[in-house]
Protein backbone atom coordinates (compact mmCIF):
# COMPACT_ATOMS: atom_id res chain seq x y z
CA UNK A 1 0.00 0.00 0.00
CA UNK A 2 1.25 3.29 -0.99
CA UNK A 3 1.19 6.25 1.28
CA UNK A 4 -1.35 7.91 -0.79
CA UNK A 5 -3.76 4.66 -0.12
CA UNK A 6 -3.22 5.35 3.56
CA UNK A 7 -3.85 8.51 3.78
CA UNK A 8 -6.97 8.33 1.87
CA UNK A 9 -7.92 5.61 4.21
CA UNK A 10 -7.37 7.71 7.14
CA UNK A 11 -9.15 10.60 5.38
CA UNK A 12 -12.23 8.48 4.70
CA UNK A 13 -12.01 7.18 8.22
CA UNK A 14 -11.97 10.80 9.66
CA UNK A 15 -14.80 11.36 7.34
CA UNK A 16 -16.85 8.90 8.69
CA UNK A 17 -16.01 9.97 12.27
CA UNK A 18 -16.96 13.16 11.59
CA UNK A 19 -20.11 12.50 10.02
CA UNK A 20 -20.88 10.06 13.91
CA UNK A 21 -20.52 12.87 15.40
CA UNK A 22 -22.48 15.41 13.21
CA UNK A 23 -25.26 12.61 13.52
CA UNK A 24 -24.97 12.35 17.54
CA UNK A 25 -24.89 16.17 17.36
CA UNK A 26 -27.88 16.77 15.02
CA UNK A 27 -29.75 13.80 17.22
CA UNK A 28 -28.60 16.39 20.92
CA UNK A 29 -30.38 19.37 18.86
CA UNK A 30 -33.62 17.42 18.42
CA UNK A 31 -33.39 16.68 21.55
CA UNK A 32 -33.04 20.04 22.85
CA UNK A 33 -34.97 21.55 20.51
CA UNK A 34 -38.10 19.15 22.33
CA UNK A 35 -37.05 19.86 25.34
CA UNK A 36 -37.52 23.55 25.07
CA UNK A 37 -40.75 23.09 23.75
CA UNK A 38 -41.61 21.25 26.52
CA UNK A 39 -40.40 23.24 29.11
CA UNK A 40 -41.94 26.09 27.22
CA UNK A 41 -45.52 24.48 27.90
CA UNK A 42 -44.55 23.69 31.47
CA UNK A 43 -44.16 27.19 32.46
CA UNK A 44 -47.29 28.34 30.50
CA UNK A 45 -48.59 25.87 33.14
CA UNK A 46 -46.78 27.25 35.79
CA UNK A 47 -47.73 30.61 34.86
CA UNK A 48 -51.61 29.33 35.54
CA UNK A 49 -51.00 27.78 38.55
CA UNK A 50 -49.43 31.39 39.92
CA UNK A 51 -52.60 33.36 38.56
CA UNK A 52 -54.97 30.71 40.23
CA UNK A 53 -52.88 30.80 43.66
CA UNK A 54 -52.66 34.70 43.62
CA UNK A 55 -56.84 34.46 43.19
CA UNK A 56 -56.31 32.52 46.14
CA UNK A 57 -54.33 34.35 48.30
CA UNK A 58 -56.38 37.28 47.61
CA UNK A 59 -59.43 35.81 47.63
CA UNK A 60 -58.31 34.13 51.10
CA UNK A 61 -56.98 37.80 52.55
CA UNK A 62 -60.61 39.11 51.40
CA UNK A 63 -62.06 36.30 53.65
CA UNK A 64 -59.69 37.34 56.49
CA UNK A 65 -60.79 40.97 56.28
CA UNK A 66 -64.22 39.93 56.24
CA UNK A 67 -64.03 37.91 59.69
CA UNK A 68 -61.90 41.03 61.52
CA UNK A 69 -64.56 43.07 60.39
CA UNK A 70 -67.47 40.70 62.07
CA UNK A 71 -64.87 39.97 65.02
CA UNK A 72 -64.44 43.53 65.02
CA UNK A 73 -68.37 44.31 65.05
CA UNK A 74 -69.31 41.52 67.53
CA UNK A 75 -66.96 43.15 70.30
CA UNK A 76 -68.14 47.07 69.40
CA UNK A 77 -71.82 45.00 69.80
CA UNK A 78 -70.62 43.49 73.37
CA UNK A 79 -69.34 46.60 74.57
CA UNK A 80 -72.55 48.73 73.61
CA UNK A 81 -74.55 45.56 75.72
CA UNK A 82 -72.01 45.65 78.63
CA UNK A 83 -71.40 49.49 79.09
CA UNK A 84 -73.99 51.58 77.67
CA UNK A 85 -77.10 49.48 77.48
CA UNK A 86 -77.29 47.85 80.92
CA UNK A 87 -76.08 50.47 83.74
CA UNK A 88 -77.86 53.62 81.28
CA UNK A 89 -80.49 52.21 79.35
CA UNK A 90 -82.07 49.75 81.36
CA UNK A 91 -82.01 52.09 84.58
CA UNK A 92 -83.21 55.30 82.05
CA UNK A 93 -85.88 52.84 80.55
CA UNK A 94 -87.40 51.74 84.35
CA UNK A 95 -87.10 55.00 85.04
CA UNK A 96 -89.31 56.36 82.10
CA UNK A 97 -91.27 53.81 81.88
CA UNK A 98 -92.25 54.31 86.10
CA UNK A 99 -92.60 58.39 85.10
CA UNK A 100 -95.28 57.33 82.53
CA UNK A 101 -96.74 54.72 84.08
CA UNK A 102 -97.44 57.61 87.19
CA UNK A 103 -98.81 60.06 84.63
CA UNK A 104 -100.93 58.06 81.86
CA UNK A 105 -101.83 54.67 84.66
CA UNK A 106 -99.66 52.05 81.85
CA UNK A 107 -96.96 51.23 80.44
CA UNK A 108 -95.84 52.40 76.62
CA UNK A 109 -96.46 49.65 74.11
CA UNK A 110 -93.21 49.49 72.91
CA UNK A 111 -91.94 49.39 76.42
CA UNK A 112 -94.03 46.27 77.06
CA UNK A 113 -93.55 44.59 73.72
CA UNK A 114 -89.42 45.37 74.30
CA UNK A 115 -89.82 44.14 77.83
CA UNK A 116 -92.07 40.70 76.34
CA UNK A 117 -88.86 40.44 74.22
CA UNK A 118 -86.02 40.70 76.25
CA UNK A 119 -87.89 37.99 78.63
CA UNK A 120 -88.39 35.73 75.40
CA UNK A 121 -84.56 36.26 74.33
CA UNK A 122 -83.32 35.75 77.61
Amino acid sequence: MSEIDVINERLERGDQRFDEVTDALSKITTHLQRQDETMAGLADKLDKVVQGTEDVVSMWNGGVKAVRFFCRMAEAWRFLLKQVFLPIGLPGLALYGLWYYTEFHRFPSWLADGYKLLTAML
